[in-house]
């Protein structure tokens, strides 16, 4: 192929590898270091044609999205579940994979396990009489909980936490799922973006009766048992296949429950995938938050008020309680609604653990946080490991001696997230055996996932916190090249370099986040402090300006334009500018007493 390569030029590439299911067909190529790229140009095995996988972009060479870059590297981000006993083998010193797989797609064994003892067992039965054939992983026994925990290896938006999947312990042992968050998911948890169906799934009433994935999909073929709504009335009554209950005509696609139940999107350009949370349509949510619902889905001539009040008189009024119309009334501005459905403990476990991480993203008073602490004890693993995240974000508290029990605790995800928590703060427990485990548990974790930008950052912050300066400095710089766009790094960099004394690498750092993302305001913030320092007024002025006119607000950003300005005397002016922050802060004393100044 003769595309566009990592340095913007045109070159002839060969093609090493085609991968994919049916009707997606697409295209690795070998590049050094044992590292594999995927051609964003696929091929339609169904309509026999070319498309582009990200058709409504314009990606850059030098993008985390292109072709080149780290979002289409087969070894990170396709192998793992489209090959057997994979094992990645990043080298974090050459930045090289040795990556290497028993079976290069698919096979029995990357579902079921070694099974050589299984064979070993029907090839000589005679030897083994009278014995139990050796149990497979993945058997035909599993609690339905825990079928769904195992597909969810594969079938899950997630991080990986160890190297190698050994078929031992519990999901979130080796892997950390994706909260219910935007963009991968609509704010009420309906799809948005990839999730593969497990986040989706695990928020259903179908997974809490005890339905999984084989009651449906056959296990080998993954083809459905029956077709249309035969399937859904292998278990529900037949009175939901009715008109008077569907309200469509008979054996029609308005009237197959999938199309009402399971609305779905197109993923990677030809690939048709439902949503398996499962939920009954609510326009009444669209017409209060913009939602998408699955009535409008196929009526789009017709307002959600319409389908609203459709709904409203055919059902009746009142709507059975579900977890997003507390999830959307949080996310709108009534943020106790997180807590309530946070303390539910008939929600999903899931959606539960997604109100916390809501929750303490917001302003929370002491008095809220040292309720949070109960959650440090849940049943719920996952709203115990998001417990600690969320404890994490209150700085001005120390809650090591709550996190430390959950050292030992059996879940490997919480050790890490609770190895993580002391390590930042630089907590000696170096003669607990249990922080030892963990904190190696933490430290593979972030060593399996160095080649990924967020990696190198979470790195970075270790360093940090460990007070290794040039170790971070070096972290934050790998994960600028692995991502040329990720400016968090880019930011944390310039602030470590500002302590070294490097003001003109910080100058050129801040400028490059401006160039990339020119609405964001902290850059011009720290322009315009950085200027000031120099002595550069009027460069200073201008980035306090601009500061004040990008978003986020950022209310010091007002303040020290403000007493700019006063320097040089242009008071009008600067009482102008406070009068802007106290529109929304009335009584802030700081910006009432700049405003007296000018006055």
């Amino acid at each position: 192929v003769n595309t566009e390569g990592e340095n913007g030029e045109y070159e002839d590439y060969k093609i090493a590898y085609t991968f994919g299911v049916y009707p997606l067909q697409q295209y690795l190529i070998e590049f050094p270091g044992g590292k594999y790229q995927c051609l964003l140009a696929a091929w339609d095995s169904k309509d026999n044609k070319w498309f582009a996988l990200q058709p409504d972009l314009t990606i850059h060479h030098d993008e985390w999205m292109h072709w080149t870059g780290g979002s289409m590297t087969w070894n990170n981000m396709c192998a793992d579940c489209h090959s057997t006993n994979l094992h990645k083998n990043f080298d974090t010193v050459t930045d090289t994979y040795h990556t290497t797989y028993s079976i290069i797609d698919v096979s029995c064994e990357a579902c079921h396990g070694p099974s050589s003892e299984h064979i070993a067992f029907y090839e000589n039965r005679e030897k083994y009489e009278g014995q139990k054939p050796p149990e497979l992983y993945m058997g035909k026994i599993v609690a339905p909980k825990e079928l769904v925990q195992k597909c969810a290896r594969c079938h899950s938006r997630r991080s990986q936490l160890t190297d190698h999947f050994d078929y031992e312990g519990h999901f979130l042992d080796h892997y950390n799922p994706s909260l219910i968050v935007n963009p991968v998911y609509q704010l009420d948890g309906q799809i948005n973006d990839e999730d593969y169906v497990y986040g989706s799934f695990v928020q259903s009433k179908m997974y809490h009766n005890g339905v999984s994935c084989k009651d449906c999909h056959d296990m080998h073929s993954l083809k459905l048992k029956k077709e249309g709504n035969n399937l859904c009335l292998s278990c529900h009554e037949p009175k939901y296949n009715e008109y008077e209950h569907h309200f469509h005509k008979a054996n029609t696609e308005a009237s197959l429950c999938i199309n009402c139940h399971m609305p779905g999107k197109y993923y990677m350009g030809n690939d048709f995938r439902r949503d398996h949370s499962f939920r009954v349509p609510r326009p009444d949510q669209t017409v209060a938050y913009d939602t998408p619902n699955a009535c409008n889905g196929c009526h789009t001539d017709k307002s959600a008020q319409w389908a609203s009040d459709f709904v409203k008189e055919k059902y009746g009024d009142k709507r059975p309680e579900h977890f997003s119309d507390n999830l959307l009334a949080g996310y709108h501005g009534n943020t106790d609604a997180f807590y309530k459905v946070l303390s539910q403990y008939n929600f999903p476990e899931i959606i539960r653990a997604t109100a916390l991480e809501a929750y303490s993203n917001t302003q929370l008073s002491s008095e809220q946080i040292n309720v949070m602490l109960q959650f440090v004890n849940d049943s719920s693993a996952l709203v115990r490991s998001q417990t600690i995240l969320a404890l994490d974000k209150s700085n001005q508290y120390d809650f090591s001696e709550n996190v430390k029990p959950l050292l030992s605790d059996s879940i490997r995800l919480i050790r890490i997230n609770a190895a993580r928590y002391l390590s930042m703060r630089n907590i000696s427990v170096d003669e607990n055996p249990d922080f030892k485990k963990a904190q190696n548990e933490y430290s593979e974790m972030l060593k399996v996932n160095a080649d990924f930008a967020s990696g190198q950052h979470q790195i970075a912050l270790f360093e940090q916190a460990k007070g290794n300066t040039n170790a971070a400095i070096n972290a934050y710089k790998k994960a600028i090249k692995i991502d040329n766009y990720y400016n968090m790094s880019r930011l944390n960099l310039a602030l470590l370099e500002y302590n070294k004394g490097n003001i003109v690498e910080v100058e050129k750092l801040y400028l490059k986040v401006i160039e990339q993302e020119p609405e964001y305001s902290y850059p011009y913030f720290m322009l315009g402090l950085l200027y000031n320092e120099k002595g550069n007024t009027d460069e200073s002025l201008k980035y306090l300006e601009l500061a004040t006119q990008k978003q986020p607000v950022i209310e010091r950003a007002f303040y020290n334009y403000a007493l700019k300005l006063q320097e040089k005397e242009l008071f009008e002016k600067s009482i102008t500018v406070t009068n802007k922050i106290l529109e929304t802060n009335p009584l802030n004393e700081e910006f009432l007493y700049v405003r007296l100044i000018g006055e």
